[in-house]
C-alpha cells in the first residue's frame, strides 16, 4: 500500500516532537563529551588498533574521510593535524566510541551521558591505562576534556548568570555568541555560550554551552604516572566553569 504524503508528513512531525520530548526528559543537558590525548610516538597509527581492541572489544573500525588526504599534508596542516582517522566501536559497549589519529586518541560518549564517576571516568581510566602502558607512547603533549551542553527552549542569557548589555541596555533577547578563554594555573579553558542555537539531534532551538579544558606539556610535564590526577582536575574545572553560567536552580536540581 502506498503511503499517503500527508501521513508521511505527520510521521515526520511526530518524530521531531518525540526528539524534543526526549531532550526535555534527559537527566542532564550534556549532549557531547570527549576526552583526548595528543602524544608522540615512533610507531605508525595503525599499530595502536590492537591495543584499543583489548579494551571492551573496540574492534569495529570505520575509516574516516580525512584518510583520503595525503599523510604529508595531514601531518603538516594545522587544520588536519591531530584529527581522528578512525572511529572504533564495540558491540558489547555501545555507550562509547574511540577515535584514533596520528598522535591522538580519544574516547567520546555515543548516546546519553551517564555521569562522570559512574561511567565516563572509569571508561577513560580503562582505555588509557592499557594505551599508556605501551612503550610506543614516548611523550604526552596535551590532554583535553570537552563538554557540550544543550538547553532546549531556553535562553541562557535570560535564565542563567550571564548579564550581557550594550550601551547599558539589556541584550539578552538578541542572538549572542560569547567566547571566553583563560588559564587557571596549568589548566587552560575555552568557554563558548550561545543562545537561539540549533543542535543537530534536537527539533527545537535553545542554548549551547561548550567548554574545553586542557593541559599542554609546555605548561606542565604530563607524566603517565600522574595523568589520571590531571584528568580529574580537568573535570573539576569544567564543572566549575559550567556552574558559572547556569542558574542556581539548575545546580540544585541536578545536584552539581
Amino acid at each position: 500500500m502506498l503511503l499517503n504524503i500527508n501521513n508521511f508528513n505527520v510521521i515526520l512531525l511526530v518524530q521531531k516532537v518525540l526528539k524534543g520530548i526526549m531532550f526535555m526528559q534527559k537527566s542532564n543537558s550534556i549532549v557531547e563529551s570527549v576526552f583526548d590525548i595528543f602524544f608522540e610516538t615512533t610507531a605508525i597509527t595503525e599499530n595502536f588498533l590492537g591495543l584499543i581492541e583489548q579494551v571492551d572489544g573496540f574492534e569495529e573500525i570505520t575509516k574516516l574521510p580525512i584518510l583520503q588526504i595525503p599523510e604529508a599534508i595531514r601531518k603538516n596542516d594545522p587544520n588536519f593535524k591531530f584529527q581522528p582517522l578512525y572511529e572504533i566501536r564495540s558491540k558489547t559497549n555501545t555507550d562509547y566510541r574511540v577515535m584514533l589519529g596520528d598522535g591522538m586518541v580519544g574516547v567520546a560518549i555515543s548516546e546519553e551521558y551517564k555521569g562522570w564517576d559512574e561511567s565516563f571516568y572509569p571508561q577513560i581510566e580503562k582505555l588509557f591505562k592499557t594505551f599508556l602502558a605501551s612503550d610506543k607512547v614516548t611523550k604526552i603533549n596535551r590532554i583535553g576534556l570537552r563538554y557540550v551542553n544543550f538547553l532546549p527552549n531556553e535562553n541562557i542569557f535570560e535564565t542563567g548568570k550571564l548579564d550581557v548589555k550594550i550601551a547599558n541596555n539589556e541584550a539578552c533577547n538578541k542572538k549572542i555568541f560569547l567566547k571566553i578563554e583563560d588559564c587557571i594555573d596549568d589548566i587552560c579553558y575555552s568557554k563558548t555560550v550561545t543562545n537561539n542555537a540549533e543542535y543537530v539531534r534536537s527539533s527545537t532551538s535553545g542554548s549551547i554551552i561548550d567548554i574545553v579544558t586542557f593541559i599542554e606539556s609546555n605548561t606542565k610535564e604530563l607524566l603517565k604516572e600522574t595523568i589520571f590526577e590531571d584528568i580529574t582536575r580537568l573535570h573539576g574545572i569544567s564543572k566549575e566553569k559550567f556552574k558559572e553560567v547556569i542558574s542556581d536552580e539548575y545546580i540544585k536540581q541536578h545536584n552539581l
